[in-house]
């Protein structure tokens, strides 16, 4: 049996570099790719796919060039096929959130306990707001759902998400959550509305690691005497920092340049910058 081995990547001169490097091959020799996952990019959102590579003899890959072909075919008139049967399913339930049989009735719940929420609160933002999560979810297809969207006060709104996929809205330290987040201001259907957006109580959790950077970058710039600049961050993390090293003696913040790239610099008070 032939070597074979399993790849993840963004895009196809991703997958032949990571190739070049991993396989090494005889003169007789060359490679079958086999796609088992398609990449996805959604605005901001990447998530690689995943390849199968196969080392054959370069005479048996001659001899299955059709057959690869209309394997390749075929996989992709299936992944069209699946692709508008759900959105026609999707029509048809008015739920397009539900992706899964296997998941009806926890979804179920979570859409009952939503419209109970929405019933609460006679707001017409707010179905502004689900309507424009709902499409969002069905067009990046991954497993995110509403939980729950409620008004905080005057015209900010949080949007409580869940589902095994959140770590990709959420990106590294939260950056391509703020990044979302930046671009719904943006937008024209929501530019008065503040937006925010959590899962599984994570912007608490973010405000305490938040919170020890601020103190621990602080001490750093009272023991060196050096100021420090933090990487870029939201108006709201920028706050929670801006606060706990006001609590600290001879510091103060700044921030610096533009959204959604401002930035703050921790220095001591007698500092220039």
């Amino acid at each position: 049996m032939m070597e074979k081995i399993v790849l993840k990547a963004q895009n196809e001169d991703e997958l032949k570099n990571m190739i070049n490097r991993s396989l090494t091959l005889k003169e007789d020799e060359t490679y079958r790719v086999k796609v088992l996952k398609y990449p996805k990019k959604i605005l901001f959102i990447s998530i690689k796919g995943e390849y199968e590579i196969e080392i054959v003899k370069k005479s048996e890959l001659k001899n299955n060039e059709v057959k690869v072909e209309t394997e390749k075919s075929k996989a992709q008139n299936e992944y069209k096929i699946e692709k508008k049967e759900r959105k026609e399913t999707e029509r048809k339930s008015g739920n397009t959130f539900q992706k899964s049989s296997s998941r009806k009735n926890y979804k179920n719940e979570n859409l009952e306990n939503e419209e109970k929420s929405v019933a609460n609160h006679p707001d017409t933002n707010i179905d502004k707001i689900r309507a424009f999560f709902k499409e969002f979810i069905v067009n990046i297809k991954l497993d995110i759902r509403i939980v729950n969207i409620k008004k905080e006060n005057n015209n900010k709104y949080l949007v409580i998400l869940d589902g095994k996929d959140m770590r990709f809205l959420i990106g590294e330290k939260g950056n391509t959550l703020n990044s979302f987040e930046y671009l719904l201001s943006t937008t024209k259907q929501f530019k008065n509305l503040k937006i925010t957006v959590d899962s599984n109580n994570y912007k608490e959790k973010r405000e305490k690691s938040l919170r020890d950077l601020a103190r621990k970058k602080g001490k750093a710039v009272l023991a060196t005497g050096n100021a420090i600049k933090l990487n870029p961050m939201s108006a709201r993390e920028r706050k929670i920092i801006h606060e706990e090293v006001s609590f600290m003696k001879g510091l103060k913040t700044e921030s610096v340049g533009e959204e959604p790239k401002r930035y703050l610099v921790i220095k001591k008070l007698d500092e220039k910058f």
